[in-house]
């Protein structure tokens, strides 16, 4: 699978997300996002965020890290400056 995949998959798990909890904030979105992944899903953002990581830390973790960040993408506004 590759990463615009992986990331099409995210953006469906982001959007039925908020529309089942659209009272969440953000961390609150991105653990239930990463509570609905496959172990494979979470492999795969795991080892994207590694980079991220201040130090070694677990999957899950690392995953929702990813998530976070791609949460905080879509909310953004790109108008902002």
């Amino acid at each position: 699978m590759s990463p615009e995949d992986h990331d099409d998959e995210l953006a469906t798990q982001y959007v039925l997300a908020r529309r089942l909890r659209p009272d969440l904030d953000g961390d609150e979105l991105a653990r239930l996002v990463v509570s609905r992944l496959s172990e494979d899903q979470l492999l795969h953002l795991a080892g994207d965020a590694l980079a991220w990581a201040p130090h070694p830390t677990d999957r899950q973790d690392l995953a929702l890290r990813y998530v976070r960040n791609f949460i905080l993408a879509m909310e953004s506004d790109p108008d902002e400056k």
